[in-house]
Parts: C-alpha cells; sequence; structure tokens
C-alpha cells in the first residue's frame, strides 16, 4: 500500500549558522528550494538556523522520496540548496546539512538547536575556515611509458611470457606507486590545513576518461593559510607529474566532511 501523501507546511533547514552573527539579508539574493518559501532564520540561544518553509505535498518523507528518482527536480533543488549555503558561507561560520532536511514546525528547528549545543563549539572552529577537496588521478599509460620496458616482440611462446612478466611488473609497480603517492599526497595536505579527511575512492566507471583515481581528500584550509596549501599542491604537481599524475583542486565547499549534527 502506497504511503498517504502529507499535507501543510514544514521547515526545510540548510544549515546552522551563530545566531549573532545571522543576518537574513545575506540570504536576500538567494532562492530556497520552493518559490513559496522564502529563506529566513529561525533563532534558539546561541544558534541558528538556515530554514525555508515548503509545502509537505513536494517534501514529506513519501514524495521527497518519490521525487528523488526525477532528476530534473533534483538538479533545480540541490543547485538551491547550494546557493543559500554558498550565501550563507560568504558572511558567517557554517554548518551545512545535508540535502532533504525536513522539520514539521518552527518549534521542532528550535528542539533541535536546543539538542545540539555542541554546534556552538564547532562554529567556533570553523570560523575562518573553508572545506577544499583535492582529488588526483594517474594517467596509467603515461605511467606505463614511463616506467615499462619495450615487450617482447613477436608471437612464440618466450615472447608471451616475457611480455606476461613484463605486465606483471609494470601492475606491481603502479600499485606501489599509487599507494605512495596518495599517502605522500594526503600528508603533506594534511600539514597544511586545519583538519583532513581521506573519503572513499570512485570508481573507473565514475571517472571515466579522467584516469585511475588515487586521492579523493577533503581538506579543513584557514583562509589565511589557502596561499600555503596551494603551494603544497604545487609542489605535489611538480614531483608526480612526471610519473602522469594530475591534481584536481575544487572548493570552496561548506564544511560537509568536518561536521556532525544529531537530528
Amino acid at each position: 500500500m502506497a504511503p498517504t501523501a502529507e499535507s501543510g507546511n514544514g521547515w526545510y533547514v540548510y544549515g546552522v549558522v551563530p545566531a549573532e552573527a545571522a543576518s537574513r539579508e545575506l540570504f536576500a539574493a538567494a532562492r530556497g528550494v520552493h518559490a513559496s518559501g522564502a529563506v529566513t532564520l529561525v533563532a534558539d540561544g546561541d544558534l541558528a538556523a538556515i530554514a525555508s518553509g515548503v509545502p509537505l505535498t513536494e517534501f514529506g518523507e513519501a514524495a521527497i522520496e518519490e521525487n528523488l528518482r526525477d532528476e530534473a527536480w533534483l538538479e533545480e533543488k540541490v543547485r538551491a540548496h547550494e546557493t543559500v549555503l554558498e550565501a550563507a558561507l560568504a558572511g558567517t561560520p557554517l554548518v551545512p546539512f545535508r540535502f532533504g532536511t525536513i522539520f514539521r514546525s518552527d518549534d521542532h528547528v528550535r528542539k533541535m538547536l536546543r539538542e545540539n549545543p555542541h554546534l556552538t563549539d564547532v562554529l567556533e572552529r570553523l570560523r575562518g575556515t573553508v572545506e577544499l577537496g583535492v582529488k588526483a588521478y594517474l594517467d596509467v599509460d603515461e605511467f606505463e611509458r614511463r616506467h615499462g620496458d619495450e615487450a617482447e616482440a613477436g608471437e612464440g611462446g618466450r615472447a608471451y611470457l616475457l611480455r606476461k612478466q613484463r605486465d606483471r611488473r609494470l601492475a606491481d609497480a603502479r600499485a606501489s606507486f599509487v599507494n605512495a603517492c596518495a599517502e605522500e599526497s594526503h600528508a603533506r595536505l594534511s600539514s597544511a590545513a586545519e583538519d583532513a579527511r581521506a573519503n572513499p575512492l570512485h570508481r573507473p566507471e565514475v571517472t571515466g576518461g579522467a584516469g585511475e583515481m588515487l586521492l579523493n581528500g577533503a581538506y579543513l584550509v584557514r583562509v589565511d593559510a589557502e596561499a600555503g596549501f596551494k603551494d603544497a599542491l604545487s609542489a605535489l604537481e611538480s614531483r608526480f607529474a612526471p610519473d602522469g599524475v594530475r591534481y584536481e583542486l575544487t572548493g570552496p565547499w561548506p564544511p560537509y566532511n568536518f561536521v556532525e549534527v544529531e537530528r
């Protein structure tokens, strides 16, 4: 039996900011996830939730589960979610919430704030920082050109065995290199950051033509130390580019990787 559709309105929460630094003016140009719900602030004590009203016919539990299968709907709403967070990030420390965080009333929002007093300390820790992402990929063909030797020509049994031995040596060398490069890259970048996370690597079918992913890191970096972080990344590029490694810097992002919230 299909779940009954909900009626009425709820509160979509984008994240939490310090109440003393919060201002609705930050979101004057930001459009929320639903056209009828202006972005506002729901405060309780030292904390304020960035929120907007949404109809539960579209964002209730059953409705949103169905809408998540609609790629066009999902892309539009995720973009709106990120736009609101970017507006907040430009003016205040921010604890971002995951897409689709819904509360039934503003009282429930305030209850969540009261039950997460540690967010005050988290916001203070995040003050003056940004999250930067670094992905690293290995061009396998380039690596093999650099480290391989000439394969034995011909179709005989000896040539076949020599080619197999060469392929095994190259595979072992590549695996060893990938591990060493990933460890050194993450260690150097972590030393230039306040905090760091090594996230799971993407599968080859996700990276496509980007190459073999060897690092998917997130780094919490002080704004006044961002230049030093980029210098560390440049040093890694100079060291490993000849072997076929390419680095991709992204951000700044809301610090999803460095916060936890109990709902």
